[in-house]
């Protein structure tokens, strides 16, 4: 179904997960507004808007918000995709590393979130989405900020969806496995294609990694009115990773 006069606020819009569920808004009739690290003159804009944006500056929310809020009087669905992702244990990561996961996967969403609800708020039924990782509800070697992190995700999606539940506000999370996006090029390259592939089929039941689309139908299906009954979940979509 076709909507209109629908719009989508996704963070890290312009790649991996986000652009492709930037596209299915878009597919689907919603104007999106993206933000990007990036200036994005280049990219396509059909019915995309996009602002380059540190998600973990509370400033430069503020000033997002000043600016869209004059040109829109609502947000019906907020997705906070944008992330990052560096390798590292307890001996190996630095405080400065945990501190670039913490800033960007946890403040990063606490600020949209934050800054967005106002607009959120005057829009019947609106969404919030948020990516946790499917390294926070299993044990992941070498991915100890990352997945730190992605655990806070969940509780705080839980913890938000009963706070916001007497707006009408729904808040859910997806937990995607390996995907093949730009973040899991760094673990691709460490290995022969014979080895990626050998430990992909190893690791996921159904034998391969994801793609951003299989990701972003989920979170496409979470903000639409058939998960109308659903609030406070975070749902895997890892190939069944999680239960391997």
């Amino acid at each position: 179904m076709i909507l209109k006069n629908k719009i989508a606020l996704i963070t890290g819009a312009e790649s991996g997960i986000g652009k492709s569920t930037a596209k299915i808004f878009v597919d689907n009739g919603y104007q999106v507004i993206g933000t990007c690290l990036k200036n994005n003159k280049k990219k396509d804009t059909r019915n995309i808007e996009y602002y380059q944006i540190d998600i973990s500056n509370h400033l430069e929310w503020k000033k997002l918000f000043s600016f869209i809020s004059k040109k829109y009087k609502k947000i019906n669905v907020l997705v906070n995709s944008a992330g990052v992702r560096l390798s590292g244990n307890i001996e190996t990561t630095s405080l400065s590393d945990w501190n670039y996961h913490m800033n960007n996967n946890v403040t990063g969403t606490f600020l949209a979130c934050k800054h967005i609800l106002p607009l959120l708020k005057k829009s019947k039924h609106s969404s919030i989405i948020n990516l946790a990782s499917i390294n926070s509800i299993r044990g992941a070697k070498n991915m100890l900020a990352y997945a730190t992190s992605k655990s806070a995700i969940i509780s705080f999606t839980a913890s938000l969806a009963v706070d916001l539940s007497k707006h009408k506000i729904r808040v859910n999370a997806v937990a995607p496995g390996a995907i093949d996006t730009p973040m899991l090029a760094s673990y691709k390259k460490d290995l022969t294609l014979k080895e990626y592939e050998k430990r992909m089929r190893e690791n996921h039941p159904i034998g391969r990694i994801g793609k951003p689309t299989e990701v972003a139908n989920v979170i496409y299906f979470l903000a639409s009115e058939a998960a109308s009954f659903m609030t406070g979940l975070t749902i895997p979509v890892d190939g069944g990773r999680s239960i391997r």
